[in-house]
C-alpha cells in the first residue's frame, strides 16, 4: 500500500469510488445499446478500478487488513486498471486491431511478470520479512507505471479527437505516480507527498470521467445526426425534411420550396455502374447544400430526387435554384431539371412538395435542363 495518511486515502478512495460509479453507469448503458469492443474494454477497467477503491476504502476503515497478498494484488490491480482504460479510451475513437490487441496483452504480461519478479523474495529464509517489505517496495513495477503514461502520450493522443484533455490526463497520472515513487523511496516525508499524490489521482479521474462525458455527447449527436441524414448524400432525409417544412408553414413565413430531378440517371447507372452514378449524385447534393447554406437546408426526397428550402422573397427562391441548375451544368456530368413553388397562405406542406414536383416534371418533359415556376403553369392553365 502507498503510504498515505488516512483521512487522506479515505478522501481519495471515495471520491474515485464516486467518480468511477459515475463512468461506469455511463459506460453500462452506452455497452447496452452499442455493443463495442471498446465499452466491454472501458467496462472492465472501470469495474477494477472500483475494485480497488473499495479495497483501500475497506482498509482505510480498518474493515480489511492491509495483508502483503492484498496490497500486492491491489498495486498490480491498479496498473493492470490503468493499462486496460487507456485502449479503451482509444477504442472509443478507433476499432481494435490485431496490433493493438497484441500491444494491450504484452503490457499486461510484462506488468505480471514484474510484480511477481518485484515481489518475491531473494532467498526463502527471508520470505516472511521480505514479503512486508517487498509489497511496499516494487520500484521495477513502479517504475514500469510511471513509464507508462508518457508511452500512452506517444500511442494514442495523435488519434483522440480529445488530446488536450488526454494528455493533461496523462500529466497528472505520470504526476500522481512521480510522487509515491518520491514518498515510497525515502526521497522526501512520505505523509505530504502521499495525500499529494491521492489528490492527483481524484484529479486524474475527474478529467477522465470529463473525458468520457464529452465522447458520450459526440457519440449522440452523431446518432441522432445520422438518424435525420442519408448515408449516401448526407442531406437530410425525407422525414426530417418535411417536419421543417411543415414548421415553416406554420410560421407563416415567406419560403419556398426547389424540387430536383437529376436528368438520365437511369442511364448513367446503366452504363457506367452504380460506383459513379452514387459519385454524382453526392457532387449534386453537395451543390445544394452550398447554394442553400445560411438561407434553408437541402435534403434527399428519394432516389435521384433532391429537395430544398429556401427562407424569402420569390427573387431568392428563383436566383437559388438557377444556381443549383448552373453549377450542375458546370460541375459535374449530368444535368437537372428544377422545380420551383412559393409558399402562400392556406397552402400545406405536402401540396408545396407537390406543386413543385409538377413544375419539376414539367422542366423534364419540355428539354430538361431547365427551371420551372410553378407559378406560372398555374397562371398559364
Amino acid at each position: 500500500m502507498h503510504t498515505i495518511d488516512i483521512s487522506g486515502q479515505l478522501f481519495t478512495s471515495t471520491m474515485t469510488v464516486v467518480i468511477v460509479g459515475l463512468m461506469l453507469f455511463m459506460s453500462y448503458r452506452l455497452q447496452g445499446s452499442n455493443r463495442r469492443q471498446a465499452f466491454r474494454s472501458l467496462l472492465v477497467s472501470l469495474v477494477i478500478i472500483l475494485f480497488y477503491n473499495l479495497l483501500q476504502l475497506a482498509i482505510a476503515v480498518n474493515a480489511a487488513k492491509p495483508s502483503a497478498w492484498i496490497v500486492f494484488g491491489g498495486k498490480l490491480l491498479q496498473v493492470y486498471a490503468f493499462i486496460v482504460i487507456n485502449f479503451a479510451i482509444f477504442e472509443l475513437y478507433h476499432r481494435r486491431r490485431p496490433r493493438t490487441r497484441l500491444w494491450l496483452f504484452g503490457l499486461l504480461v510484462v506488468a505480471l511478470v514484474i510484480g511477481i519478479a518485484d515481489f518475491m523474495p531473494d532467498a526463502p529464509a527471508e520470505a516472511a520479512a521480505d514479503l512486508a517489505v517487498n509489497v511496499r517496495t516494487t520500484p521495477v513495477l513502479d517504475g514500469f507505471m510511471l513509464l507508462l503514461s508518457p508511452l500512452f502520450a506517444l500511442m494514442f493522443a495523435p488519434h483522440i479527437g480529445q488530446p488536450r484533455k488526454y494528455l493533461a490526463s496523462l500529466f497528472v497520472s505520470f504526476a500522481s505516480q512521480l510522487t509515491i515513487i518520491v514518498g515510497a523511496y525515502g526521497f522526501a516525508e512520505p505523509r505530504g507527498y502521499g495525500t499529494l499524490s491521492g489528490l492527483l489521482t481524484v484529479i486524474y479521474y475527474c478529467l477522465l470521467f470529463l473525458l468520457l462525458f464529452e465522447r458520450v455527447v459526440e457519440l449522440l449527436q452523431s446518432v441522432y445526426r445520422s438518424s435525420i441524414t442519408d448515408g449516401l448524400t448526407n442531406l437530410y432525409n425525407r422525414r426530417y425534411f418535411m417536419g421543417k417544412l411543415e414548421q415553416l408553414v406554420r410560421s407563416g413565413r415567406p419560403h419556398g420550396v426547389i424540387f430536383c430531378d437529376i436528368d438520365n440517371f437511369k442511364r448513367l447507372n446503366d452504363t457506367q455502374g452504380h460506383h459513379k452514378a452514387d459519385i454524382v449524385l453526392k457532387q449534386v447534393a453537395a451543390i445544394l447544400t452550398e447554394e442553400t447554406e445560411g438561407i434553408g437546408l437541402a435534403g434527399r426526397y428519394g432516389g435521384e430526387e433532391l429537395v430544398a428550402i429556401v427562407a424569402g422573397p420569390s427573387s431568392a427562391l428563383m436566383q437559388t435554384a438557377e444556381a443549383i441548375r448552373a453549377r450542375t451544368e458546370k460541375e459535374s456530368l449530368v444535368t437537372v431539371s428544377v422545380g420551383v413553388r412559393l409558399y402562400e397562405a392556406g397552402v400545406t406542406a405536402e401540396q408545396l412538395m407537390k406543386n413543385a414536383d409538377q413544375a419539376m416534371y414539367h422542366s423534364k418533359t419540355n428539354g430538361k435542363n431547365r427551371v420551372t415556376d410553378f407559378a406560372k403553369l398555374k397562371g398559364a392553365s
